[in-house]
């Protein structure tokens, strides 16, 4: 699996995607209406139990049908509507979503007179448009459930989809996240006599013993390897007052973060690291599933990744070396202290349509599935039993049975559950262990520094005024790493700043700083 769906799977929840696909259509649509419950509801002879049922209409666009070529039983997704309907009164219809047009076919939706009440948008996008209606009167009522789920230390989720009115416009589904980390193999620690590194002098004497002890063997040994935003984000904060993004300086200008002093004096000891021989001379061109490649061949002793790139393979890495184990140096500081970077808040959330027509519905659907693991289990995995059952229900770990039902009738997906249940598949451990200790832990991090305000800056205006935007990221991306590679020298980073201004950082932070006091203003 690329880096690029490692990412795209964490914004959908991480663990969450997981299960099935399939095409939208109208003979779908319709399908779906003439569910034995609906013919029921809607026949003369139909008990009053029956004409109480309500219908709630989903897109399905959690993101678990994306990432797969199952499709559901037809009689599966019948039983799992039946069990909701029994426990709810709701009778939920899904809207599939053509596999890679689920944009466009919510477009669709949104814009016409079809039925639709829930769907996962976002703020910068539906909100913005006018296509949803706001939920603070529906929670009030109905929501009390969704409410309570979100835990209260995690800040950014319910600020990032409300508005300045106080105005709550979706249910929260991803934290802001600290996700990419230094990672050391444990075993070669341990059988070197390495202890844990606290400060940056001693991970690199982790670094120095790794290449000239040669755990691998045949020197094949990888001390550390890295991508450029890998490197950024796992280790940059360590030098910085602020994570590894853009910040604003004693002027209260906004500026990226390769202006910040603190960033050119990481490059400079990145720079020395490459020299010594400590970071993989490929690095910054590998693909991810090179990366994944050595982890399985036993050759990489540190790793700044991303979380899934060493936790998420470690357990094939066991079927050759049983002993094989990544720890996250957690104890790590730098010159400025915390190293890892939080990143800003998530501003897609589930949301319901402005033409809903039973918003009532959809709010007391949503807030049962978040009112209790078993119901959400239910519409994501089906029947217990049948489609899944508890291998070890104390801790939560679950095994599908089969994939007679892939999840169409889920939605409201919310962090808050990834982090209370995993797949019985040994690769899952490292990683639910990674997610409840430290994704989403201030602790191990820090803040980026328009961590509050990014959110809200307006997108459009600023790739009007900022032409130049893709160009400047380029330069900075294929300079710095330059820097480090020693193919230019540090000597020359200051001026690389002046070129920079001349390619258009000037006019970039002007835009940036005008959006930031707009906001600052706002509040």
């Amino acid at each position: 699996m690329g880096k690029k769906k490692w990412l795209i799977m964490t914004a959908l929840l991480c663990t969450f995607a997981l299960a099935a696909g399939g095409c939208s259509s109208k003979k779908t649509n319709d399908a779906a209406e003439k569910s034995p419950a609906a013919a029921a509801a809607e026949s003369p002879a139909g008990g009053e139990a029956a004409k109480k049922i309500e219908k709630v209409y989903v897109y399905a666009n959690l993101g678990n049908l994306g990432v797969t070529a199952d499709v559901s039983k037809p009689e599966a997704i019948e039983e799992v509507r039946q069990a909701i309907i029994d426990k709810t009164g709701i009778e939920v219809n899904a809207i599939i979503p053509p596999k890679g047009s689920e944009e466009d076919k919510l477009n669709i939706l949104l814009a016409s007179n079809e039925k639709l009440d829930i769907f996962k948008g976002s703020m910068a996008l539906h909100q913005s448009n006018g296509a949803v209606m706001p939920l603070n009167d529906l929670l009030d009522q109905y929501g009390a459930d969704s409410k309570k789920l979100w835990p209260a230390d995690w800040t950014g989720g319910w600020e990032a989809l409300s508005t300045n009115d106080g105005k709550i416009w979706g249910l929260p589904e991803i934290p802001p996240m600290s996700g990419t980390a230094v990672f050391l193999r444990e075993d070669w620690m341990k059988q070197l006599n390495l202890p844990m590194p606290t400060t940056m002098d001693e991970l690199e004497n982790v670094f120095k013993t790794f290449k000239e002890k040669d755990p691998a063997g045949n020197g094949q040994t990888i001390a550390l390897m890295t991508s450029y935003a890998d490197l950024n984000n796992s280790l940059a904060a360590g030098f910085m007052d602020v994570g590894y993004g853009k910040w604003v300086d004693a002027d209260g200008k906004v500026q990226l973060p390769v202006v910040h002093p603190g960033y050119k004096e990481f490059v400079a000891k990145m720079a020395d690291w490459f020299k010594k021989g400590y970071i993989y001379k490929e690095s910054f061109s590998m693909k991810w599933e090179q990366q994944i490649e050595l982890i399985k061949q036993n050759r990489v002793a540190g790793a700044a990744l991303w979380n899934s790139a060493p936790l998420g393979n470690q357990s094939v890495l066991q079927e050759t070396v049983p002993e094989a184990n990544y720890i996250v140096a957690d104890q790590l500081q730098g010159p400025k202290g915390n190293t890892m970077t939080m990143n800003g808040n998530f501003t897609s959330g589930y949301m319901i349509s402005k033409n809903a027509q039973n918003p009532e519905g959809a709010m007391k659907y949503m807030n049962w599935l978040q009112s209790d693991l078993e119901n959400y289990m239910l519409a994501f995995f089906g029947i217990e039993g049948k489609h899944w059952k508890w291998v070890d229900k104390e801790n939560k770990v679950y095994e599908k049975l089969n994939k007679d039902y892939v999840g169409e009738l889920v939605t409201a997906g919310s962090f808050a559950y990834t982090v209370q249940f995993r797949d019985v598949a040994p690769s899952g451990a490292p990683l639910f262990s990674f997610y409840k200790d430290y994704l989403t832990n201030p602790k191990y991090s820090k803040k980026i520094g328009l961590f509050d305000v990014e959110h809200k800056f307006d997108a459009k205006v600023i790739a009007e005024k900022v032409p130049m935007l893709g160009d400047i990221t380029r330069m900075i991306e294929e300079q710095t790493i330059k820097f480090i590679m020693g193919a230019r020298p540090m000597s020359e980073y200051d001026s690389f700043l002046q070129e920079l201004n001349k390619a258009g950082m000037d006019r970039w932070v002007e835009v940036y700083t005008e959006e930031y006091n707009k906001i600052k203003s706002a509040k």
